[in-house]
Parts: C-alpha cells; structure tokens; sequence
C-alpha cells in the first residue's frame, strides 16, 4: 500500500459548511494523498487523470459523470475510482469515489459527504428502473441500504445516500469555468471557497413506455428438459449455446408475430439518462437531505467513526482462512490453521489474489505463496515448516475458506451477512486464483488482464524439445505441440537451451502467463455473467439484487504448448468453481404486487434461468479463451444423455410435501430389494440372544462384495443411517491370508458352537467336563472344563469378537432392529458410468434429513457418470425450495471428477 508522508507545514482547517453541513476536519489538496480507494496518481489510474485533465474544470468533470456512468445499487465502497471510471458503472459510493479521484487530479478538493435523503417514489422507481415501488424498496433493503422507509401516504422514500463535495472558490460562482487565480488547495485562500455538493450517482432516464412483456406469454417459458437433450437430440435451436442466446432468439421470432418491426432493444428499454448540460455547477442537491450531512476524507475515515456516528462500514473485504492436517511417516498430525487479508474488495479489482507454487533453488520442495498483484502476503507451507518428517511435496492437501463482506443488515443491526466459499482437498502444486466481483464486474478488467497477458506472453517466449515426454507420459507432437513440457525461452533465441527452465518451475513466469490465464477467465466470467444477467432481467421485466460472486479459478500441476494459443500456454485441469454467487432474489420488476409486498412479485422461473446461465457460461469462457471443449455441470449433463455408448436418462428426485421419488431414483441407479447373486442370506436366530445377519457365496467365490442401503431411514439418528459394504472375504489375522465368507464364517461357527454345548448340556449335564483341550472359534479351554464354563467361555469369545466389529455386528442384528428387507442392495464391483455409493447415499441424506415443512430438495442429474476420454464426472443441479411460499431458494451446479 503507498503510503505519502504528510508535509509539516500543511495543518487541519475547519470550516462552516454551505447550507448546514456538519463542520469536520478538512485536509487541502496537498494532504489529500492517494487511498485504497480513491486512485488518480497511479498507472492504473491514468486514463481516469487523462480524462479529467481534458474536462479541466469541476463543472465539466461533474456534468461527464452525471451523464455517463450507470447506477446500480448496492452499499458500501466495492468497486474503487479506477475500476468504477473504466466500467462506468457504479454505486452512490463508487461513484463519489471516481468524482472525487478525477476532481482531486485536478487539484480541487474534494470528498464524501453522507446523510439521510428523501426522494420522491416516482424518482426512486424511475432512478432504478423498477415499475413497482414495493419492488424498488425491496431492491434497496435486500442490498443492505441503511434507514430504508417509506412514507405513510407512500409518496415518497427516506433512506441512506452517499454523494461527493467540492471546495470551489466564489471567484468562480457555481463553478464557472472562468479563468481564475484563487487556489482552494492553498490553505491561505480558504475563506474565498465553499464545499459544494455534487451527486454523479442520481439520475433519471427516459423509457421509450411501450412496456413489451414476453415473460406474460406461456410459449416463451424455458423448457430445461429439451435444453438438456440438446446434444442427444442434435437441436440446433438449443445445441453449443447460452440460455440467454436461446431466449432472444425466441423473444425475436415472438416479436416478429406480436409487434412486427420492434426488436430485442425495443423490449429491453434500459432508459436512455436525462442529460445535463447547464454549464453550471447544481445550486443543490436534487433530493430534500433531512439529516445534517456528515462529510470524510476517505472510506477509512469513515469506517473509523462506525458505530459512534455510522451505521454500517462502507470498506468491503475478503479473507481467506487456510487449513492443513500433516502426518509424517510414524509422526502425530498437525493443525495447521491461518488467515489472510483482510483485502479490501476495491483492491482486488486491480489485483490478483493468488495461492501458488513456488520451488526453493536447485530443488523440487513446492512452497504455497500467496500473493496479491504480485507481492507476497504469506507462506503457509514452506520448507521452513518446524514439523519433524514433513517436507512439502506436491500433491499435498490443503483446503481454503474465502469470506468476503455481502450485503449488510439494513436495520443496522448485527443481522450482518457474508459471502462464504469453502474448497477442500487443494493440492500443493495447482494454482488458484481466488475471484471476487458483483455489480461492479466490467469489461474494462477483461481488456486490462488480456492485455497483460499478451504483454506477458511476448516477455516469456516459450520453447520445448520434441524428442521428450510430455506430462502426460505421451510423446510430444512436433506437428501442433500438444502434450510438450514448455520451457521459458530466457534467451530468446528460439531454441532449448541448457539455462532454460521448465515452466512449471518459474515462478515469476508462470504468475505470469498461467496466473494471467486464469485472471482473465475469472474477469471475463464475471463481467459476462453480470452483463448477461443485466440483459435477461430488461428483457423479461425482472429485477434481480446481485450481493457478490465469489470463487476460485484453478490449474493443476500440469502444462501444454498450444502452438495456435495467443498465451502458448493451457495448464492441465482448468476450473472455473464459483461456489458462492449471491443474490437476494428476483422480482418481476412492473407487476403490481399482492398487499404491497414484493415478495409476492418473486420469479422462481427468473432465477433459475439466470443460474443456468451461470453454469453455461463456465464452459463457454474456457472454450473462448483455449479452443477446448470444457465441461460445466449444463454442458455434462447434454454430454451424458447423448453418450450413445453409455446411454443415461434424466433423473429427477426430490423429498416434498408432495412427492418422495427417493425410492425410484435408488432404483435407477441400480439398487434392488434383492441381494446380487451369487450371495445368500442367512438369519440365525438367537446367538447368545442376538438374531445376526449374514450371507454367504459358494465355495471359489472370493472378494466379493455388496453395498446396502436403507430405503428410507427415519433420520441422520436411524442406527442404520449410514450405508454399509458387505465384503465375503477379510483378512484372517494373518499377514497375506483370507478366510473366504468371514463373517459368516464366525457366525455360522458361534451359532454352531452354542447349539452343540447346549445340546451336550441336555444330554450330559451341565457339569459334564471335557476330556481333552478344545479350541472352538478362537476359544480355548483347557481338559475338565465343565459344558457350563465352556458355553460362558463360547459366550465371552462371541462378545470379544462383536466388541472388535461393533458397527457391523450392531448394523445387522435383528434383535437392535435390522430387516433385511428395509434395505437395497447393488454388487460393489461397479461399472465405470457408474455412480459410487457415497454419492447414492449423500443425495439420499439430503434429501430426507430435513424437515421438509420448511424447506425441501430437488436434484436434476443423469442416471450415470459424465465419460470423457479421460476421466469421469459427476453433475447434478440442486434447488432449495421454501415450503411456505414455494420461492427457490437456493440452486447448486455440482461437477466433481471422480478420477476413474
């Protein structure tokens, strides 16, 4: 972070402000350095100072921001001045910010000033471009605004607003921009100046009012089922595109039938903002303020008087919590457990936040790194680990948590809320990228990350030698390059030579190149997936409140040459994994809602579109950027129901106040009421008072084995809950030796026993003794033992045995509630497609393990695994459906590699 020395000849003014102003502590020009936030003197910021030098004055420079960046709500500083002036898109805070960076590089002062406002409801509605004035409320409070009230008469709207001042000198009266020899950053000439307000965030649009709805119309709702069989059924109206692309393509043919000559703008209409040319700085504010403004420096400064005087912090920000179990050969485990950041989101959007792999000189020993823009934050796994036996080796596992700041409680109570990415079983050697955006995500960063990667690549050429293996162990092609290990040609002569190292073990260089791959798919996923939501919601007349997207982009341990690549480098195992994107709802935007409650106005059908949007736009960034077909959880499952060789069908499941299709769906994924040949059950029934189950094979049947599962268990508390593995042949005891049908083996052996001294007991009398030592199931007793003490002995060795294999012996006896026909059965040996038993069980657990008169859950998945030539995948989309209302909830796209 820059920090600027403040010069000692500069002190603290205070200043009356115009038109009651709260008087604050005031700094000139010359102490109004560079924040976090506020950028103008950095390369970063450049076009932003070349822009304001241009406009030259404040009047110009206001009047550019009113008439040219869009508001959108959300609160608090997210976005920064660079990234808010190059996307021309922003916040009230953001865009204070960006006014105030462009007024301050032309030396005016300026800051935030903040307060309560009263705006008028037509104002509020057309400010946001929502119809519905319960929707446009609903909007601002599931956004966190602060003090968001509607008036009794409904008339007009109170709530908290952010805007920039000014310190213009009289000389120039409102802002004239007349020549003038007064300085308002010179400290001698405060008494000719005066803040003035400005507010470049609110505006009002012009709507063309045809209000054209294709969402009203049945023929235009999407039909998921065909989306899904698009690939199987060679659809060409639904095959290789977006939702969003199938949807104007629909609304295009509608139009053309319903409002010949209007188009896809047409139906959109996002208002065209009222411009403002007066020339003139604003004599006020455009809205009533009702409570005294209070006025800061920077976002910090503010932050600073939160709770005291302000609610809610505007400073957003992420951190990241890593964790990591180490157990050396013959060692105990060790914990480890850190954080990292807090890093303020405006940061981020001008700098990577990375986790990768940095080799020690002349040695293979990986250190995790984490860096952002470049710069170390910290090592948490390094050689310089005090943990006996532990050297980092690649492959090790590590997880990451990342939170970052969502949308805060907008009573200013502590009902804070946070965005939340959990990722387990990292390994050392990959290379994530952890990605933040939201409302704020733009094309700008895309071009800027594109653009350094270009840079990038031309600054470390890459160079490879034919005759080797590639990483994947095949031969390298030395017609298209594919499966070569790259080398950075440091040279830069074209050839391999000695000094040139391997890709994969220079760091600065594969920061570079894989770490600016993976930067630009995280920036161009988030501003397609941002603008592309923006698109659907004008076009179906709906509003959504994005809060934030949050996740990791990743590489594994691996590399290729892409001869035809403007980067030359793909690493193996490109993910793009967003596992917390947030929104608050969706709401059609125009209709009027039932008992002025928004809620009533909430699109299922809205949401669920934009969320397979997302998915589809996983897919579709990898292929833009590398040429490859990627696979997202939409794109497999299209690939698993058109794989002719492996022919899968659309399964549906689901737990509900309606329907329970847990039992078709066990079915459908090859469980059966009837235990696979050739194993045969047997109930003894009573072995020392228990009824243990047991099935045995014919002899030569060896290493066989099943997997159970209950069809419906009363909850995660049923005894029998978990699924269990039923496995003919253990191990005996012995090192490299089995007795085949071992459990039933030692129960057929117990149940014999017990039978035979029970039977000699009746025959001879309990008191009958042994002539000789007996061994008996593991059970010795010595010559003159009577039949009595010999059973107690029988009894003990059972108990011993039972007690070494409690959770098996308990799952299957009778007498603790076993029945062998509560249970589905399917052989352990599995084909590949299909999926395992722990994936079978976790979705039947989701499923049934929840009071489903609150909520309940709905999977949509193939009936087999996703095949590629190289591995297999699982995918399933899961929803969250609210019980009382029926609103979605929450939906999940799931894809998982299942290495086989």
């Amino acid at each position: 972070m820059l920090s600027i020395q403040l010069q000692n000849k500069t002190r603290r003014l205070f200043y009356s402000l115009l038109w009651m102003s709260i008087g604050l502590p005031v700094l000139s020009q010359a102490q109004q350095p560079e924040t976090p936030e506020i950028v103008f003197r950095s390369s970063d910021a450049a076009p932003l100072a070349t822009q304001a030098g241009q406009l030259a004055n404040a009047v110009a420079i206001y009047e550019y921001v009113h008439n040219t960046f869009e508001f959108t709500p959300y609160q608090g500083s997210r976005s920064g001045s660079v990234n808010t002036f190059l996307g021309q898109r922003g916040n009230d805070v953001d865009i204070a910010t960006t006014l105030i960076a462009m007024l301050r590089s032309q030396n005016i002062p300026a800051h935030y000033a903040v307060g309560t406002v009263r705006l008028p409801s037509a104002q509020l509605t057309n400010w946001l471009g929502v119809g519905n004035l319960d929707v446009a409320i609903q909007i601002l409070k599931d956004q966190g605004m602060q003090g968001v009230t509607l008036a009794v008469d409904r008339n007009s709207v109170t709530f908290e607003h952010v805007w920039a001042e000014a310190l213009i000198h009289f000389d120039q009266y409102r802002g004239l921009p007349t020549p003038s020899t007064v300085d308002c950053s010179l400290t001698a000439n405060t008494a000719r100046c005066t803040w003035i307000p400005l507010d470049g965030s609110f505006k009002q649009k012009i709507y063309n009012g045809l209000n054209i709805d294709p969402y009203t119309d049945a023929t235009l709702n999407f039909d998921y089922t065909q989306y899904y069989k698009a690939i199987l059924n060679n659809d060409v109206t639904r095959m290789d595109k977006n939702p969003l692309t199938i949807l104007e393509e629909q609304i295009g043919t509608w139009l053309h039938t319903h409002y010949p000559g209007k188009t896809l703008d047409d139906v959109a209409d996002v208002g065209v903002i009222t411009q403002i040319h007066d020339g003139l700085l604003p004599a006020s504010l455009p809205y009533a303020v009702t409570i005294n403004p209070r006025t800061y420096d920077s976002v910090a400064a503010h932050d600073a008087a939160v709770p005291a005087t302000e609610p809610k912090k505007w400073g957003k920000t992420l951190s990241i919590n890593f964790s990591m179990d180490i157990t050396p050969p013959g060692g105990s485990t060790t914990h480890l457990a850190s954080t990292f950041g807090p890093y303020l989101i405006a940061t981020l959007n001008t700098s990577r936040l990375t986790l990768d792999t940095e080799f020690l000189a002349n040695s293979n020993v990986p250190n995790l790194v984490v860096r952002l823009g470049g710069v170390e934050q910290a090592r948490p796994v390094s050689n310089t680990l005090n943990i006996a036996g532990y050297t980092p080796g690649i492959g090790d596992r590590f997880s990451i948590t990342a939170n970052m700041d969502g949308e805060p409680d907008p009573t200013g109570g502590s009902n804070d809320q946070t965005i939340t990415a959990a990722y387990t079983n990292l390994i050392l050697g990959g290379y994530y990228l952890v990605a933040a955006g939201g409302e704020y995500s733009n094309w700008s960063q895309v071009h800027r990350a594109a653009e350094q990667l270009l840079i990038d690549n031309a600054n470390n050429p890459i160079v490879f030698d034919s005759t080797q293996l590639g990483s994947n162990g095949s031969a390298c092609s030395a017609a298209n390059s594919l499966g070569c290990i790259p080398y950075v040609d440091v040279n830069f002569n074209g050839v391999l030579n000695a000094n040139d190292p391997a890709l994969l073990l220079d760091q600065p260089a594969l920061d570079a190149m894989t770490g600016g791959l993976l930067y630009v798919a995280a920036t161009q996923y988030f501003a397609s997936l941002r603008e592309d939501w923006d698109r659907a919601d004008h076009l179906m007349k709906t509003k959504t409140s994005v809060i934030g997207f949050l996740g990791v982009v990743s590489s594994t341990f691996e590399a290729e040459y892409l001869n035809n690549t403007a980067f030359s480098i793909m690493p193996g195992g490109l993910l793009i994994d967003m596992k917390a994107i947030r929104f608050t709802g969706t709401y059609r935007a125009n209709d009027t809602p039932l008992n002025n409650n928004a809620l009533n106005n909430y699109s299922n059908r809205q949401f669920e579109f934009l969320v397979h949007m997302g998915s589809s736009l996983e897919h579709e960034t990898w292929q833009e950027l590398t040429g490859y077909d990627a696979i997202s959880t939409v794109r497999g499952i299209q690939m698993g129901l058109a794989d002719t060789s492996n022919p899968a069908t659309l399964l549906t499941v689901q737990n509900s106040p309606a329907s329970n299709t847990v039992p078709a769906f066990l079915s459908a994924v090859g469980f059966s009421p009837s235990v696979p040949t050739p194993f045969t059950l047997h109930t003894r029934n009573n072995i020392f008072g228990t009824i243990p189950n047991s099935w045995s094979t014919p002899s030569g049947s060896a290493n066989l084995s099943f997997d159970m599962i209950k069809a419906n268990p009363s909850g995660p508390s049923d005894p029998r809950f978990p699924n269990l593995n039923y496995l003919n042949n253990w191990p005996s005891g012995t090192p490299n030796t089995y007795i085949s049908d071992y459990w039933e083996s030692w129960m057929n052996c117990f149940y014999t026993g017990q039978n035979l001294i029970n039977s000699n007991i009746t025959t001879y009398g309990a008191n009958a003794t042994y002539i000789n030592a007996t061994t008996y199931c593991g059970v010795t007793w010595a010559a003159g033992t009577t039949l009595s003490a010999s059973l107690t002995l029988l009894h003990n060795g059972f108990n011993s045995f039972i007690a070494s294999q409690p959770a098996f012996f308990n799952y299957l006896d009778t007498a603790q509630g076993f029945h062998s026909t509560d249970f589905l059965y399917r052989s352990a040996s599995l084909a590949a497609s299909s999926y395992s038993t722990n994936t079978v069980a976790s979705i039947r657990n989701d499923l049934i393990n929840r009071d489903t008169s609150q909520f309940w859950v709905q999977y949509t998945l193939p009936s087999a695994l996703v095949a590629t030539p190289f591995n297999h995948f699982e995918v399933d989309i899961r929803r969250v459906y609210e019980t009382s209302t029926g609103n979605l909830y929450d939906m999940g796209f799931e894809i998982f590699n299942t290495g086989h």
